[in-house]
């Protein structure tokens, strides 16, 4: 347990681990009376899932701010495949996260930030109380035999609103509402008892006030989405492209296995052929920001080595700029298939696209009158294209992944409006 939890920023999200996590019995549901005995044991935060069959709790959050989300809960509700899960990311400073999943929940006692020796602590005691168990592990530091690779950057990205801590509420600060409510409600109650009575009567007989309209909050996130496209479509690719041009196939005795681009940043791996860890980081590759040294086992000669490079955006930003120059849902579907139709033809293989949907968080495309749709896309490319490849103006890349088989995969989005009657 560990109910000093802290806060890793990714991009404008912050994700709190180190929660201590409780199952709620069947007949216990988080009511008023739950959240003030957990006050009263000292916790501050809570979090919890739609369900409510259990909570995530801590007493102190350093420079605690909001909004936060529980990276458990995140993990639970956007990368969980269900059954047994252990997840290990490395957080920068040293520090290396871990969070076991079991059937989408948080498994109590695992959700963890600290050193890479309490970590592997930690996964082997995960390994001990489910012996022989199917389990899925995913991460980015190579401490699992068939780790699925996914990088902390990837992972911890657009947050929904299910995972967002609470503020306990305080007691002292409740009883004291309390009493002054009740004090004015007796010193008032006899003077304005009839007034009251006749105002609920007569607000009883107006009409429902009109909803609000989601339309002037919707169409302003839109524009800020739209207008954000540029710098994640053709010239983000082309800055990735660039990175990889730069990166070595070997260095300093050691051979590039993989490459992984997202966001500004691409992160590659290295295994050893025949050179040492202190030569790799007196001279590290040009362009790399950080270089980490991952260690699976005892044996120093199958440790591997992941450097970090970033990727800044060389050449102007392109693609739409407003809502209307994005095409309609059909035409722009039709656009994607034949763009990945005519990539077959010089050698991509494993393409796919998704049909565009509704595009924010619980938007309603009834009350909507200008709605945005988005798509996902993907395609395995060979190498020798990656210089030249033009993306459609109204899609994004999300992620690039080389592994030096002659292919590359890459993946993204794509972005519509609603058909022209």
């Amino acid at each position: 347990m560990n109910q000093n939890a802290l806060w890793v920023k990714f991009d404008q999200h912050r994700f709190v681990l180190g929660m201590e996590w409780r199952i709620l019995e069947p007949a216990e549901k988080l009511v008023r009376a739950s959240l003030t005995k957990l006050q009263r044991e000292g916790m501050h935060w809570y979090a919890t899932s739609g369900v409510q069959d259990f909570v995530g709790i801590c007493n102190s959050i350093p420079q605690a701010r909001q909004p936060m989300h529980s990276a458990a809960l995140h993990l639970a509700e956007q990368w969980s495949r269900s059954g047994l899960e252990l997840f290990a990311f490395g957080m920068g400073q040293d520090r290396v996260a871990v969070v076991a999943l079991h059937d989408c929940r948080p498994v109590p006692g695992f959700d963890f930030i600290g050193d890479l020796n309490e970590a592997r602590a930690l996964i082997e005691e995960f390994d001990a109380i489910y012996p022989g168990e199917p389990v899925r592990y995913v991460g980015d530091l190579g401490l699992f035999e068939g780790e699925e690779q996914l990088s902390a950057q990837t992972v911890f990205d657009q947050p929904g609103s299910s995972s967002k801590l609470k503020k306990l509420p305080s007691l002292r600060a409740l009883l004291r509402v309390i009493g002054v409510l009740g004090l004015v409600v007796a010193g008032l109650a006899g003077v304005y008892y009839w007034q009251i009575k006749e105002r609920s009567s007569m607000l009883a007989d107006l009409p429902e006030p009109p909803p609000p309209d989601p339309n002037p909050a919707y169409n302003q996130k839109t524009q800020q989405q739209v207008q954000g496209m540029g710098a994640q479509g053709q010239a983000l690719y082309q800055a990735w492209v660039q990175v990889a041009t730069q990166i070595p196939l070997s260095h300093q005795g050691w051979a590039l296995t993989k490459l992984q681009c997202s966001a500004s940043q691409c992160v590659a791996d290295w295994v050893r052929k025949y050179g040492s860890v202190g030569d790799f980081y007196d001279q590290p590759p040009k362009g790399t920001q950080s270089t980490t040294h991952i260690s699976a086992d005892k044996d120093p000669l199958s440790q591997r080595l992941q450097t970090v490079h970033p990727a800044p955006l060389s050449t102007p930003s392109t693609g739409v700029d407003k809502l209307a120059d994005l095409p309609g849902q059909s035409g722009g579907y039709r656009t994607m298939s034949t763009w990945l139709q005519d990539l077959s033809l010089i050698g991509a293989k494993r393409v796919s696209v998704d049909k565009s949907n509704i595009w924010g968080e619980g938007a309603d495309p009834a009350k909507l009158k200008t709605p945005l749709f988005k798509g996902s896309w993907s395609a395995e490319l060979p190498l020798n294209l990656a210089p030249d490849l033009v993306l459609p103006p109204f899609t994004t890349v999300n992620q690039l992944e080389m592994t030096l088989n002659g292919q590359y995969q890459l993946s993204g989005d794509h972005y519509a409006r609603t058909d022209a009657p």
